[in-house]
């Protein structure tokens, strides 16, 4: 384990105690403790039975240091409310170059049955049904998507990391982008020249990335708790 999940740990411990996922966080220091599963849709995959409703959770990873994006998506009567927040920049103490960044920027936006078909079609473009690819390693200083999506009592799980096809190809980004309403400029994907994950401690400690690992339908939690 690295250590800043190790710093990760410790500071939820003391800062928070043991805080559920039970929705989006809107400080940086109180994502800390109920990131990973948050990250997971633990959450949404207890609630997800027969008869409930449905809902999706999309999570961008544009660089941990510098923004994370969350849109949760509830269907309605005309289509969808989809809420939204916006993290970062900031470091696992939430100093981010203007000083103390503790909150998290939100939005909310009503999307017609229209727009919502749009979103949809783009989900199934990109293959967010399809398997997961089990076993990666999403770091924390790369770009990539997470879904948690409960439909009909089933729950879906999927990641998208770039720099591989799948994260290039997917579309339903751009849906969402286009559908933003918090003001902070997208922190879009860009080249990385980034050092191996297993290839030894970093110069900079403080910037060695922390990872999770996608499993069959969500992430493997256990082994940060």
């Amino acid at each position: 384990m690295s250590k800043v999940v190790r710093l990760v740990s410790l500071g939820a411990a003391l800062l928070l105690g043991a805080c559920a996922a039970n929705g989006p966080i809107s400080s940086n220091l109180g994502r800390l403790a109920s990131w990973f599963p948050y990250l997971s849709g633990d959450d949404i995959k207890k609630a997800c039975a027969a008869g409930g409703p449905d809902r999706i959770r999309f999570v961008y990873n544009a660089i941990w240091t510098e923004q994370v994006r969350a849109y949760e998506l509830k269907y309605t009567s005309y289509g969808a409310q989809v809420d939204q927040w916006v993290w970062g920049p900031g470091t696992l103490l939430a100093f981010g170059p203007e000083g103390n960044n503790l909150e998290a920027t939100k939005a909310s936006i009503g999307i017609d049955k229209r727009r919502l078909a749009a979103l949809e079609k783009a989900m199934a473009e990109s293959d967010v049904a399809g398997p997961a690819p089990k076993g990666e390693f999403l770091r924390s200083d790369n770009f990539y998507w997470v879904v948690s999506i409960c439909r009909a009592g089933v729950f879906h799980f999927n990641a998208f990391q770039a720099p591989d096809a799948r994260f290039a190809k997917a579309s339903f980004p751009e849906q969402l982008f286009e559908a933003d309403r918090t003001g902070v400029a997208i922190n879009r994907p860009r080249r990385l020249d980034l050092d191996p994950l297993f290839g030894g401690p970093h110069p900079d400690d403080s910037l060695q990335p922390f990872t999770v690992q996608v499993d069959t339908n969500g992430l493997d939690v256990a082994r940060f708790e």
